[in-house]
């Protein structure tokens, strides 16, 4: 009974999240078309699941930023040519691993109009002309930018209430509700028409319409408060309902509210080309342009806390262990006005454990986050980035606790260098002790309309306690036809001194090599190929055999695979190759088979099962795996994954186990959060129940306006 709290606290976990809000699902780019739209272009991004898009504007140089949050894409930065009206290029990327954030780049000659539209999974970014009759450019008082309202009669989408200006005090602005889930209600109205989180609202007894006058009586039967804001729409909390909330209410600002509303300058990011047809505003209302935005600079969004965590261990090491640390999470842009930014997340002790035990699946976890800080300027030919990071040019070396500096030093040519210590225990090559350091120089260019390529090449050295090891050649090198081709393929050779062999010094030669081939003839299903080459045994932490977070090197030779999607939100998934390691006495099959399910009813749980068999040099034997989670933006986020694993490997005797792995992330109010997680693993050897709580103060400061 004395641990009976720590078994429950998983399933507290899913009870608590259940009660809570929508699902945010982790997506992917599944295509992305740029086609010409009237003087303009209309960049359409297709995911494989819904998101919640918003568009940053930034100036010098102007640009448009579309962040797609929950999205998983590539950490290397992909450039687009497309010169067409006011848009240069393209960059996609990633932008933050946690949380995960993906972000489309749109660099503009001048500044221009746009409209974001939302089509099921397929998000529109369509931007018009710099010269259209809309007219962005660098506006000044007298160029129309204060602009008369239209008739209503006039309005193409009347987002935003037109009020008088005698009628502002007596006024009530609402709100349309689009669409309730399990503890969140979500508006017709965003970004671009004012609505700011933290805001409160009213749902009134009975739709009155867009506007209320204060002489009118609203009896409230729920409050609503503000989570969340996009450029059209926004996701609130219910309190206080006297009967539920439901599609087609309408939400009232206070008075006050509403007439800050209308006095407050606003950002028009439906505003159409021919002004007579813009929505309708209050007089005196200036409509901005996205030159004149309020950029991200500035902008902190930050956590910090306090751990403690426990280990109850009936395995090599029988007792009871505590330590305390910290956690930060940081999401800053433009600090201070100029061009570095800090993302990332991190975890650490600041005490030792209160007695010696072995490294348990959470220590190993939190090895594997990220925390960087990065200059990027577009109008300087200089980048850099220091921390715990990926090498921009080089993913294929993995993170390392260290920095970069590079120089773009042609169009498409970026050159520079790299060193620090390799703390990722999924790499191919982890050593807590290991040092790398050295040169690089990419080329990259094309189009994504067409065909696109990046090509990196490189010489390093890596050393052991800073006694040479290896001194290696790297190239990595990637080639892409539209959306539905790509091929992408790393290579490592090296010539190993004998610290990591044994003595050995085996010469010159490939050490590993991954080449990976894509083809997706349509939205619902893809083929991959993939060959994997090793010539000494990989050294990653056999703790994340059963997570999949090392997937990649327990299959060697060729293998083949597929995705399909046969209906909306349900994927099967396989893979299939003939094992080819050195040493082998016969050939056996590695195989992998998965099935997803995105949305399972109304619950908005996502659950992912999958069994693996794998023979490769790394690791010999099979893994179990369900994963369930359930999102609600930053809110709330929880996530399990109950597994067995059965290996055999020259890096453990914990050759078999049950693990299940699960955590609650949560806001409690308006500055603090709570985190707690829970491991449960019963192995051969390791066997251990492991447990932790964090709490901490939130940062969520606003940007400078520009």
């Amino acid at each position: 009974m004395r641990y009976l709290w720590q078994f429950l606290l998983p399933w507290l976990c899913l009870s608590s999240n259940l009660a809570n809000g929508a699902a945010m699902r982790t997506a992917e780019i599944s295509k992305l078309n740029v086609v010409p739209s009237g003087d303009g272009v209309k960049i359409d991004v297709t995911l494989t699941a819904e998101v919640s898009p918003r568009v940053l504007t930034a100036t010098d140089p102007d640009r448009l930023v579309l962040e797609l949050p929950n999205t998983r894409t590539e950490a290397k930065q992909q450039h687009i040519a497309v010169n067409r009206g006011a848009v240069k290029d393209l960059r996609i990327g990633l932008r933050s691993a946690v949380p995960l954030l993906t972000r489309v780049v749109v660099d503009l000659g001048t500044a221009a109009p746009y409209e974001l539209a939302k089509t099921g999974n397929t998000i529109s970014l369509t931007v018009s002309s710099g010269n259209s009759a809309a007219g962005t450019g660098h506006p000044s008082p007298s160029d129309g930018n204060v602009m008369t309202p239209p008739k209503l009669n006039e309005v193409a989408n009347p987002s935003m209430p037109m009020i008088q200006t005698s009628d502002r005090k007596r006024t009530r602005i609402g709100f349309r509700v689009k669409y309730v889930a399990e503890g969140a209600v979500y508006l017709a109205g965003g970004r671009s028409t004012g609505l700011q989180e933290g805001m409160k609202l009213s749902v009134g007894a009975s739709g009155k319409g867009r506007l209320l006058s204060a002489d009118e009586e609203l009896v409230p039967v729920a409050e609503l408060h503000v989570l969340s804001v996009a450029a059209n729409s926004a996701v609130t909390e219910v309190s206080g309902a006297k009967r539920p909330v439901k599609p087609g209410d309408w939400a009232y600002l206070s008075i006050e509210d509403s007439e800050a509303l209308a006095t407050r300058p606003v950002l028009r990011s439906d505003r159409k080309s021919n002004p007579s047809l813009a929505e309708a505003s209050s007089p005196g209302l200036r409509i901005q342009t996205p030159k004149q935005e309020a950029l991200d600079v500035g902008r902190v969004r930050a956590r910090i806390g306090l751990d403690y965590s426990g280990i109850s261990s009936r395995g090599s090491s029988i007792g009871t262990s505590s330590q305390i640390g910290l956690s930060a999470r940081a999401d800053i842009t433009r600090i201070g006005g100029t061009y570095w930014n800090l993302q990332g997340y991190w975890r650490g002790r600041i005490t030792q454990r209160s007695r010696t035990s072995e490294e348990t699946l959470q220590d190993v976890l939190n090895k594997t986050y990220t925390m960087e800080l990065d200059y990027d300027n577009p109008n300087s030919k200089w980048v850099a980035g220091f921390g715990r990071l990926y090498v921009p040019w080089a993913n294929s070396l993995d993170t390392i606790d260290g920095g970069y500096f590079g120089r773009r030093i042609a169009r498409g040519v970026t050159a520079g260098a790299f060193a620090g210590s390799t703390p990722d225990p999924t790499s191919w090559s982890y050593n807590p002790d290991r040092q790398i350091g050295g040169t690089f120089v990419n080329f990259e260019g094309g189009s994504f309309d067409s065909l696109r390529y990046t090509s990196t090449a490189g010489i390093a050295v890596s050393s052991i306690k800073w006694d040479l090891d290896r001194p290696f050649v790297f190239f990595e090198n990637g080639i892409y036809y539209k959306n539905s081709v790509s091929v992408y393929h790393s290579l490592i050779a090296d010539a190993p001194q004998g610290l990591t062999t044994n003595g050995i010094t085996p010469g010159p030669g490939i050490s590993r090599s991954y080449l990976t081939v894509h083809y997706q003839p349509s939205r619902r299903i893809s083929f991959d190929a993939y060959h994997n080459y090793f010539r000494d045994v990989p050294t990653a932490a056999t703790q994340l055999v059963g997570t999949g977070l090392v997937d990649k090197l327990l299959y060697q030779g060729f293998s083949v695979g597929t995705r399909i999607e046969p209906v909306r939100h349900f994927f099967l998934y396989t893979t299939l190759g003939q094992s080819d390691k050195t040493g082998d006495a016969r050939r056996t099959l590695n195989w992998m088979q998965g099935v997803t399910w995105d949305g399972i009813g109304r619950t908005g749980l996502r659950a992912d099962f999958r069994y693996s068999k794998f023979d490769s040099s790394f690791a010999r034997g099979d893994y179990k795996v369900l994963t369930l989670s359930r999102h609600l933006g930053d809110r709330m986020m929880w996530d399990t994954q109950l597994g067995s694993q059965s290996l055999a490997s020259s890096f453990t005797v914990n050759n078999k186990s049950l693990f299940v792995d699960s955590s609650l992330d949560m806001n409690l109010g308006s500055h603090s959060y709570l985190q707690s997680g829970y491991t449960a693993v019963r192995g051969t050897q390791a066997s251990y129940n492991q447990w932790y709580f964090s709490l901490g103060y939130r940062f969520d400061g606003k940007p400078i306006k520009k």
